[in-house]
């Protein structure tokens, strides 16, 4: 074995280590405010202040450092590309946001110190996800994620459900893993090769791009740990209750950077793996658009029966998930939509977190004290009582439901467009349909707000909390101009 072997790290040079920063910058954040636990209630401002200045740090080492070039470390097991720069810095910021709308749960929750420690581990492990072509570096990067997601979910102490969501989401999300897991090692036994590169090459050497059954099946059930991390039907039964068992802030996290970082990382096993003749068999296909059109239906028919806010947007986030495999479908699938299928993966995602975040700091705002599982009632006469949140709300809802000039609107112009450039166009009509229905999740709000009486018994909310309402005002702003210049955000890959 060589010394370059043995001690990697002496080997990483000059342009490298650039590259590395801002990962740096975020898992020595995550040290530092950990060794912060045994402070308690004295170290959570410093943990809070530590986050925000390493989350700044490492978006602006991501931002300011140009990838001209892919800079690829220890032979494939980090890559840093303009893919890996985007999604970093959407994890990151979603992060910061959750920490910001956590502020105001202090005075309910007693937050410690070990909260702030978790997200920034959280973050580092979507960081390491999505700018790595090692399927074992992968595993592990997703299990740092898991974990303090678990951790997180369970925290909410407020909240009778916590503990139940916090064991289904780490029982199923362990299955999920196992799968994950067991599909690797088949794509390791049949390949010798644990880097997605390697493994290309093998299929292309080996098999030509025609592959037997075992290579499909362990590409199949290494598939099963991202689509689970999604939430696509029919792995999305963990997202209702364990939604609802979180805070707010949790939440929040859950249904943007957790699902924007396993977003980017299906997205770069996509571009490098599954970009091959194999992806465009007829059976994959036909596989991944029965996905897509039950992820669509189930969760556009079952969210417009829900009465409570946290429910609403889990199952609507189903829906969108469906839209973004619609992305993938044009992508795998080739056609003249595959070339524009990535970048329009990648705004759909800008625009989704964007919208949600805004969406999750209002709940923030509006929520009773003693429970922020708010219900449809307790919006009536939100409109009255709260106009600027009320308007607020209203505008990222009408954004989910694609309502034109919002950037929601031409998120789905673009995936959609990709899909019909690549000859999709039944799915794109089911889609479209579905995009129809679930407008219905974001329309009854909407109606509980402005066009129903003011119940008194909710009138009492929190007072204003700083975090939560720059989180609103930045999203509410960001939805506008995105939607407004949507052709800029697209050029973001």
């Amino acid at each position: 074995m060589s010394f370059s072997n043995m001690f990697p790290m002496y080997f990483i040079q000059g342009q490298q280590w650039l590259g590395l920063l801002p990962l740096l910058c975020m898992a020595l954040t995550a040290i530092a405010t950990l060794l912060l636990a045994p402070l308690r209630l004295q170290g959570r401002a410093t943990a809070f202040a530590m986050l925000l200045i390493g989350s700044i740090a490492a978006v602006a080492s991501t931002v300011v450092f140009p990838f001209s070039e892919t800079i690829i470390i220890l032979d494939g097991v980090l890559v840093f590309d303009r893919l890996s720069q985007v999604f970093s810095a959407i994890c990151v910021l979603a992060g910061l946001a959750a920490a910001l709308m956590s502020l105001g749960f202090d005075e309910r929750e007693a937050l410690q110190t070990e909260y702030f420690s978790l997200i920034a581990f959280a973050v580092v492990g979507m960081m390491a996800m999505v700018s790595t072509r090692n399927l074992v570096f992968f595993f592990v990067s997703l299990e740092l994620m898991s974990l303090a997601v678990y951790v997180l979910v369970s925290m909410h102490r407020q909240s009778s459900m916590a503990s139940e969501a916090g064991l289904k989401y780490f029982l199923l999300g362990g299955a999920a893993s196992a799968v994950m897991l067991y599909g690797a090692s088949i794509l390791y036994g049949t390949t010798g090769s644990l880097d997605v590169e390697g493994i290309r090459n093998a299929f292309q050497s080996q098999w030509g791009g025609k592959l037997p059954i075992l290579p499909l099946i362990g590409l199949g059930l290494f598939s099963v740990g991202l689509l689970f991390k999604i939430g696509a039907f029919p792995f999305h039964v963990w997202i209702p209750d364990v939604y609802t068992g979180a805070a707010t802030p949790v939440t929040g996290f859950m249904i943007s950077a957790v699902k924007a970082a396993a977003t980017g990382a299906l997205l770069r096993m996509s571009i490098e793996l599954f970009a091959l003749p194999v992806a465009a068999e007829p059976f994959l296909i036909t596989v991944l658009s029965i996905i897509i059109v039950a992820t669509l239906l189930f969760g556009s028919l079952v969210g417009a029966r829900q009465t409570r806010l946290k429910r609403i947007f889990a199952y609507s986030t189903i829906v969108h998930t469906g839209y973004v495999l619609l992305g993938f479908l044009a992508l795998l699938g080739g056609g003249a939509g595959a070339k524009d299928a990535s970048s329009a993966i990648v705004s759909y995602t800008v625009f989704y977190v964007v919208m949600n975040l805004g969406a999750f700091a209002v709940l923030t705002l509006i929520s009773p004290k003693d429970n922020d599982d708010i219900s449809l009632d307790q919006l009536t006469g939100l409109g009255t009582r709260r106009p600027l949140l009320a308007f607020a709300l209203s505008v990222f809802l009408l954004s989910m439901a694609g309502i034109p000039p919002t950037a929601g609107f031409f998120g789905k112009y673009y995936i959609f467009s990709a899909a019909l450039a690549s000859g999709y166009t039944w799915i794109t009509v089911v889609a479209a349909i579905a995009s129809v229905v679930s407008a219905i999740i974001y329309l009854r709000p909407m109606i509980h707000m402005y066009m129903k009486e003011s119940d008194e018994s909710y009138s009492a909310l929190p007072s204003n909390w700083l975090g939560s309402n720059m989180i609103v005002g930045l999203s509410l702003f960001l939805t506008v101009v995105m939607g407004l210049i949507p052709a800029w955000f697209s050029k973001l890959l």
